[in-house]
Parts: C-alpha cells; structure tokens; sequence
C-alpha cells in the first residue's frame, strides 16, 4: 500500500470532484486544522476566540495535575467578570491590547498562534514572559495582569481556599462569657 502525503491526496481529491475545492478548503487542508479548545464557559465580555486565548493561558499558568488545573475551577471566567466588571474603561481596553500583543508575539516569537502551540511550547512560551517581568519599566506588563488574575481567581475558588490553602473557617477560639481580665489582657476591644 502506497503512503499517500497531504498534498497528493489533496491533488487526488480535486481531481475526483473535478477541481471544485474552493481556497480556503485548500489552505485548511495544507496547512492542517488545529482544534479550537471547547470553553468552559459561555463568554459575554471576550470574544470567542480572546476567551479561548485567556483559557489557554491560565491553565498554562496553573495547569491540572494531580490538582485541578486553572480552567477546570472556571477561573477564566472569573478574569473575564473582573476585566469586564470591576476594572474601568481604560483598564478594560489596555487588557485586550496586552491580550492581543500577547498572541502577536506568540506568533513571531513561536511562529504560530498560542491555542496552536503544542503544550511544551505553550509553557516555553509562558516562561519566557515570566522571565521578562524581571525587566518591565514603563507600565505593568500584560503577563503580570494575567498571572495575578489567574492566581487570585485560582485561590478564591472553593477548591483554593480550602484544599490548596491552609483553611480554617473560623481561625480564632471562642471563649464566651469570659471575664475581661482574661481576654485582652484587662482592655476593652476597639469598636
């Protein structure tokens, strides 16, 4: 049996259905179809495409392992609700700039998009950016935007909070009705 490459069989394939592949049928087929990743969540600030991105990068971030990883918690939802909530219109904005720069440097650095990076480049490229933080001068940089998003979404999940941190629901005893030379050593305490 002959091993057939991707061109021939798109060659034999036109030639069967008499040349009617349109071009971006052709340019899939060459250049291979990478699969978008399925969203964890339904995005309503992001696009698709920049919710993907934000996916991909917090579970570069935090990826599971024998714990839950960045995108299982949902955390890039919770960087979504807090670009599109709580910070102003000029934060919103240089977010989706830094977000694009991102892949734009993921693209002439690894020459190709994040999403489409194989996973040992995906974190080359993470620690890359990580490593550049040391050196930023004008402004906070992007990666560190994402990086503390990711974190503080990461701890602020139930699974966080109680599993990965220390956890005590109340970290103090409570001792009632005790005299007030006991407690506060004779002091009344501030209100």
């Amino acid at each position: 049996m002959e091993n057939i490459k991707r061109r021939e069989a798109l060659k034999r394939t036109a030639w069967i259905m008499g040349g009617v592949l349109s071009v971006p049928t052709v340019a899939g087929i060459l250049n291979g179809c990478t699969p978008k990743p399925e969203l964890t969540w339904t995005p309503t600030f992001f696009s698709e495409d920049q919710a993907r991105l934000v996916m991909q990068i917090a579970e570069g971030i935090l990826p599971e392992t024998d714990t839950p990883g960045a995108k299982s918690l949902g955390v890039p939802g919770f960087i979504e609700e807090m670009v599109s909530v709580v910070y102003d219109q000029g934060a919103r904005e240089a977010f989706i700039k830094g977000l694009e720069q991102f892949e734009a440097d993921c693209n002439s650095q690894m020459g190709d998009s994040f999403i489409a990076l194989a996973p040992e480049k995906q974190t080359e490229f993470l620690q890359k950016q990580n490593s550049e933080l040391k050196n930023w001068e004008n402004g906070r940089p992007f990666f560190w935007t994402i990086k503390e998003l990711t974190i503080v979404g990461y701890y602020t999940t139930e699974y966080g909070a109680t599993e990965a941190l220390q956890y005590q629901a109340i970290p103090v005893e409570y001792h009632g009705c005790s005299p007030l030379s006991e407690t506060g050593n004779g002091k009344v305490w501030a209100t």
